[in-house]
C-alpha cells in the first residue's frame, strides 16, 4: 500500500498540466544547454534513447588541435540536459589525411543508427567529401565508410542529411554550394542524382515525417531557419526537389547569442514524451574565434504546433 501511494505521489509530481508525465525539466533548463570550455559547438543533432532513458547529442566541434584550429565530429550523453557526458568520441579524420570532420547528422534504420558527416578544411587536391558511420547502440560506431561516393568523388561535398522511406535512401547535400537530392537502393553505391531542389540556397538540411507528411529543416541566407514540408507525396522520387513553406522557426535573443541567435538548427518530435517539438540549435556571441565560426554554444526551444517557439524563461514570447 505504502509503494502504491509513493507511486502515485510520484506521478501528481512528475505531470504535466496535460496530464502527461514530465519528461523534460523544462522550468529548470538556462540557455545555452551545452558548453565545453575552449570548444566551439554547432550542427548538432539529437536523439532519445528510450532504452536507457538518454539523450544523445552529436555536433561538429572547433578546437585547437595539433597545432590549428580545425573541426572535429563529436558527441555526449544526458539524462536531463544539466549534466553532459565527457565526449563519447572525437573524430578528424587525421589518420586517413583529412584535415578535419564536420557536420554530423542522425539517422535511424530499423535497429541501426547511421550518423552522416563530412570532412572539413578544403584540403588542396581532396576536395571535402561525405560519410558515415554505424552503430547500435550510439556509443561504439564503425565509422569513416565513404557516401555516395560515385557522385562525390572529386567533387566538394558537404552537409549530408540521409532520411529512408520505403526501402529508399534519399540523400540531401551540398555540391559546392549547390543543395542536391539523390537516391538509391544501399548506402555504399549506385546512388542517382535528381540535382537542385526549388529552395535556392540552404545548408545543415533535414528530412523528418510528421504526422504522415514528409518535412524539410533549413538554415537559409542571414541563417534563417524555416520548415517546409513537401510539395507531393514522397513516393514519387521527384517530389523529394519540391518543397513549400510551413514556417519560420524564431527563438529570442539571450545572453549566449546576441551575435547570431541561431544556426544549424535540428528538429525533433517528441510529443508522444510531453505534446512538444524540440528544436536544436546554436548561437553565439562573436564570429572571430574558432576559424571565424565564433563562440557557438547549444541551445533548445519547443513549441506544440511548428508555429510559436519558446525556450525556458522565455515562455511563448
Amino acid at each position: 500500500m505504502l509503494k502504491k501511494s509513493i507511486s502515485i505521489l510520484c506521478l501528481i509530481l512528475f505531470s504535466t498540466p496535460d496530464g502527461l508525465t514530465q519528461f523534460i525539466d523544462w522550468q529548470n533548463l538556462s540557455n545555452p544547454i551545452y558548453t565545453k570550455e575552449g570548444w566551439s559547438v554547432k550542427d548538432a543533432t539529437m536523439i532519445y534513447s528510450e532504452e536507457n532513458e538518454t539523450f544523445y547529442l552529436f555536433f561538429s566541434a572547433f578546437f585547437f588541435d595539433n597545432g590549428r584550429e580545425r573541426c572535429h565530429v563529436s558527441g555526449v550523453k544526458t539524462k536531463d540536459f544539466k549534466s553532459f557526458s565527457e565526449p563519447l568520441f572525437i573524430w578528424d579524420g587525421q589518420e586517413e589525411g583529412w584535415i578535419g570532420m564536420c557536420s554530423p547528422n542522425l539517422t535511424v534504420m530499423g535497429d541501426t543508427y547511421v550518423l552522416t558527416y563530412n570532412s572539413w578544411g578544403d584540403k588542396r587536391g581532396a576536395p571535402n567529401q561525405l560519410f558515415y558511420a554505424v552503430s547500435n547502440d550510439l556509443e561504439n560506431w564503425e565509422y569513416h565508410l565513404p557516401l555516395a561516393k560515385n557522385l562525390t568523388d572529386g567533387v566538394r561535398a558537404i552537409d549530408a542529411a540521409l532520411y529512408v522511406y520505403d526501402d529508399t535512401f534519399y540523400l540531401m547535400w551540398k555540391r559546392i554550394q549547390t543543395s542536391q537530392v539523390s537516391f538509391s537502393a544501399t548506402l555504399d553505391e549506385g546512388w542517382m542524382n535528381m540535382g537542385r531542389t526549388n529552395l535556392g540556397w540552404f545548408e545543415n538540411a533535414e528530412m523528418i515525417d510528421i504526422d504522415n507528411k514528409m518535412h524539410l529543416i533549413g538554415t537559409f541566407r542571414s541563417h534563417k531557419q524555416f520548415i517546409y514540408t513537401m510539395k507531393g507525396l514522397p513516393q514519387d522520387h521527384w517530389n523529394w526537389t519540391e518543397w513549400e513553406l510551413l514556417s519560420e522557426v524564431t527563438v529570442p535573443e539571450e545572453g549566449f547569442n546576441t551575435d547570431e541567435r541561431m544556426n544549424a538548427g535540428f528538429l525533433v518530435d517528441w510529443r508522444k514524451y510531453d505534446g512538444y517539438f524540440y528544436y536544436l540549435y546554436a548561437g553565439r556571441t562573436e564570429g572571430e574565434s574558432h576559424a571565424g565560426r565564433g563562440n557557438q554554444k547549444l541551445a533548445l526551444a519547443r513549441s506544440k504546433d511548428l508555429m510559436t517557439w519558446e525556450t525556458s524563461g522565455n515562455m511563448n514570447f
